[in-house]
């Protein structure tokens, strides 16, 4: 009977001890594949959500910014030319109302406005008075005298024998025509009615 009891007894210490073993060698092989590493999940990535690639963006060059432009200077406008007019072509008779209404066109002929002393003379100047002391005024002058016409049509004349080599009086028979004639108010008149029709292509 002692025998049997001790049989049982070391058959239940062989079966204990077994599965202790067991155990321990179950519990060695969770511990070596848990330490190992596992490819079945993504790899975290520090570049970004999602496992993709996004490289680091380039540092921009601050160096090589270029320059804004804000338009070229605008250039200074040049100031207008008005100039002189051109002389009266070859050929051309002007009445005293032209002369008088185109002032720039005594300055094209004589180079100024004229002096009236030194066009007709001295003696003239003094008849007529320091009122009319260039051309352009003596082609505006009011008097109703035979003198006065004889200015204003002897200016027209003068200015006419200058740009008209055809013109029936040269310009030193205008100048003398004048000085002889504004000597007497009767043949300063009859002058004057001779220098209009010439200005007038009716001499």
């Amino acid at each position: 009977m002692a025998g049997k009891v001790l049989l049982v007894s070391a058959v239940l210490v062989g079966l204990v001890t077994l599965s202790s073993c067991r155990s321990l060698g179950e519990l060695s092989e969770k511990k070596t594949y848990s330490s190992a590493p596992s490819y079945g999940s993504s790899p975290t990535s520090t570049y970004g959500t999602g496992g993709g690639y996004k490289p680091t963006p380039p540092t921009p060059d601050y160096s090589a910014t270029p320059t804004p432009s804000y338009g070229s200077t605008p250039s200074t406008p040049s100031t207008p030319s008005y100039g002189i007019p051109e002389i009266p072509k070859h050929g051309f008779t002007g009445s005293c109302d032209y002369w008088k209404s185109h002032p720039d066109m005594i300055i094209a002929v004589v180079g100024s406005l004229g002096n009236i002393s030194k066009t007709f003379g001295t003696a003239c100047s003094l008849i007529v008075g320091k009122k009319l002391e260039n051309l352009h005024d003596a082609l505006s002058n009011t008097r109703s005298d035979g003198v006065g016409a004889l200015v204003r049509e002897g200016a027209a004349a003068y200015l006419n024998s200058i740009v008209n080599k055809k013109f029936p009086f040269t310009t030193q028979q205008v100048k003398d025509c004048i000085i002889v004639a504004v000597t007497s108010d009767g043949a300063a008149s009859a002058q004057a009615g001779i220098f209009k029709k010439a200005n007038e292509y009716h001499y």
